[in-house]
């Protein structure tokens, strides 16, 4: 019985090591970027730039008391028009972008940081029917003299999928345009968010903060932690 009861002992022991171990590895990175440091370094690479002067100090000062790497990043957002005071951090409703007309009206919703940033978005055609006799959707957009595809044929409910075409599509035409900020996304469904940055901002506040289903990421990252599978649009 002793001799059993010690060999238990050692065999719970080094389960138990192991067990610490994995959870050890397995845990999220701790930052160790305090936030008055993290602020202090968002302004130093031009993330307050499109902001108003006179809302700046209540941005900085919001973040500051808000400051958490394991979930979102915070704004301000003016009660009338739900424009961030910063013109970088969207609420992103992927149901409403997905609807009749969401894109549309996501494209007007942004359009105060498009103006910021100096990118030129011009529709001239818009197609967009849901085709009863076969069950799917078709949309398309003409933006700047190029015709996207936001959904062919689509069955599906598109909510993730909507806010997926949104931000390539506007990034391809900043990149065509050679503006340097992009769209990232966080979280989806009726919680998505999307945000303006800079490949330099982005890659800081994604060193800093640690939760993928809140941080900004790159949408094929995005894609991935949200489970939405690439569509065909040709």
């Amino acid at each position: 019985m002793k001799l059993g009861l010690i060999f238990g002992i050692i065999i719970g022991l080094i389960g138990f090591g192991l067990f610490a171990k994995t959870k050890k590895n397995n845990a999220q990175p701790v930052s160790k970027v305090s936030a008055k440091e993290f602020v202090a370094e968002l302004e130093k690479l031009g993330y307050y730039k499109y902001a108003d002067k006179k809302n700046i100090d209540s941005l900085k000062n919001d973040l500051i008391e808000n400051y958490d790497p394991t979930n979102e990043l915070v704004s301000i957002w003016d009660d009338e028009t739900g424009v961030p005071l910063d013109y970088r951090y969207y609420w992103c409703d992927g149901e409403t972008v997905y609807e009749q007309g969401g894109f549309t009206e996501m494209l007007e919703q942004v359009k105060p940081t498009f103006d910021k940033i100096g990118l030129t978005i011009k529709v001239t055609d818009h197609f967009e029917e849901w085709d009863d006799q076969n069950k799917w959707l078709n949309h398309r957009i003409t933006i700047n003299g190029t015709e996207y595809v936001i959904f062919k044929n689509f069955k599906e409910t598109g909510w993730g999928e909507a806010v997926m075409r949104f931000a390539e599509i506007i990034n391809t035409e900043a990149e065509k345009q050679s503006v340097d900020e992009r769209i990232f996304l966080a979280s989806g469904g009726n919680d998505g968010r999307l945000i303006f940055l800079t490949d330099e901002l982005y890659k800081y506040i994604y060193s800093v903060y640690n939760n993928k289903e809140w941080k900004p990421l790159e949408v094929s990252e995005w894609m991935k932690a949200m489970g939405i599978k690439p569509m065909k649009t040709e």
